[in-house]
């Protein structure tokens, strides 16, 4: 019983810790320009002209000794605009996971959780891409970086960071240096070698899209 009362304790103060971040990013929010944005990892259709992108697609990425890991997933977040610590607030969101050996053997499979909390987004010179999006507005689409923490359901943890590099040059181009797709974290292995998006191949894609201000 004692045990069970001090997890409990501890869960209430990672709670009050967590609910009180929250409150001072919100607090913070006031008077900037903060916006409500969803991520999505995406599925392209070349078929179509324009191309057309909508959600459900799979984004992976390497680890050290060539075992790879494979999402979908979808998300919504607050991008705060001010200088606080954090520069977001992930509100949700979550998708599938598969890990492969490096012989690309399926090893587990599951889903997983984004953690409501602080994270991090860093907005990118944004281009308007010529495509038919089926998700938001394409004047309402953004390059951009974001880190959110996320858990699995066979209980590990991890960060998950989602980049976007927009086709197009007008009104501004993306620079190269933003990539494109996904790097992970699970417990202990770090998946940080993303897969580079093929021409014409249906993955490793991602994509911002404003919703709302706050």
């Amino acid at each position: 019983m004692f045990a069970l009362a001090r997890m409990n304790h501890r869960t209430l103060v990672l709670r009050l810790g967590v609910a009180a971040a929250v409150a001072t990013l919100l607090s913070a929010t006031a008077g900037t320009a903060a916006q409500r944005m969803r991520w999505d990892l995406i599925s392209v259709n070349f078929s179509t002209s324009p191309i057309t992108v909508s959600t459900g697609g799979t984004d992976s990425a390497f680890a050290n000794d060539g075992s790879s890991i494979t999402l979908t997933g979808s998300g919504t977040f607050l991008s705060v605009a001010s200088s606080a610590r954090f520069t977001a607030i992930a509100f949700g969101g979550g998708g599938t996971w598969q890990t492969f050996g490096p012989t690309g053997t399926s090893v587990a499979n599951g889903t997983y959780k984004v953690l409501r909390g602080p994270a991090s987004f860093q907005l990118a010179p944004s281009p308007v891409p010529a495509i038919n999006d089926l998700i938001g507005n394409t004047a309402d689409s953004r390059s951009g970086l974001l880190v959110v923490e996320i858990r699995f359901d066979d209980g590990s943890r991890g960060v998950l960071t989602v980049s976007c590099h927009s086709p197009g040059t007008t009104p501004v181009a993306t620079p190269d240096s933003v990539f494109e797709g996904i790097t992970v974290t699970k417990d202990f292995v770090g998946y940080w070698n993303r897969f580079n998006p093929v021409p014409g191949v249906d993955a490793n894609r991602s994509a911002f899209h404003v919703l709302s201000a706050p």
